[in-house]
């Protein structure tokens, strides 16, 4: 995936997930309910991050990124009043998986993950594991138009999430790996074990 996309690039110089102002609706399992408004192809300004001395191992001339932003409407008790969260991913989308080991303790057992844009165009059904098998050309080719034409759908057709925030995150962060995609605003799906088969699914691998 290259980075000149052809959607409009935006200016970020605020992490707009710090808003606390209203509680989220979660389930009985913890899990709050959203809708992805808008893709966005983003500059972050990290300047105020970067620490100025000698001893830092980033410059100034690192200060900035161009990542894509994916922005969620989080529904709240008042559901007039939705939370607004962003989701900064990369650029690109890559097919290999990489594998780690369970950060668990005493658990020796290996995972297969994928960077954070492929992760979530996998969770809210952009592509599928099948998918994989195209050519890359193909599958990019998939990615870019799904993204280049994401705004401009209906209200109705734009994708509904659920998901979690990062255990104690201060920022209160979506979490990526505790992120999927559900057919209704009320969902009756078990998410838990969704997230599972989703983990399954990618543990496996994906062979060209």
């Amino acid at each position: 995936m290259k980075n000149n996309l052809n959607i409009n690039l935006k200016d970020i110089k605020t992490d707009l997930s710090l808003s606390k102002s209203r509680a989220v609706l979660k389930d009985d399992n913890g899990y709050f309910r959203g809708r992805l408004e808008k893709i966005e192809l983003v500059e972050v300004d990290y300047i105020d991050d970067v620490p100025l001395n000698i001893h830092s191992e980033r410059t100034v001339d690192e200060g900035k990124k161009i990542q894509l932003a994916f922005n969620f409407n989080l529904f709240t008790e008042n559901d007039k009043e939705p939370i607004s969260k962003k989701l900064l991913t990369g650029t690109n989308f890559s097919k290999e998986p990489i594998v780690q080991k369970y950060k668990s303790r005493g658990n020796k057992k290996m995972k297969n993950i994928f960077n954070q844009f492929t992760e979530i165009c996998l969770r809210l059904g952009f592509v599928s594991t099948s998918d994989f098998k195209t050519y890359d050309d193909q599958l990019s080719e998939k990615i870019e138009k799904t993204l280049q034409n994401y705004n401009d759908r209906s209200e109705e057709e734009k994708v509904l999430i659920a998901g979690r925030f990062i255990d104690g995150h201060n920022k209160r962060v979506i979490d990526i790996f505790e992120l999927t995609r559900v057919k209704t605003i009320e969902y009756k799906e078990n998410i838990p074990q969704i997230m599972q088969y989703i983990k399954e699914d990618v543990n496996r691998g994906i062979k060209k």
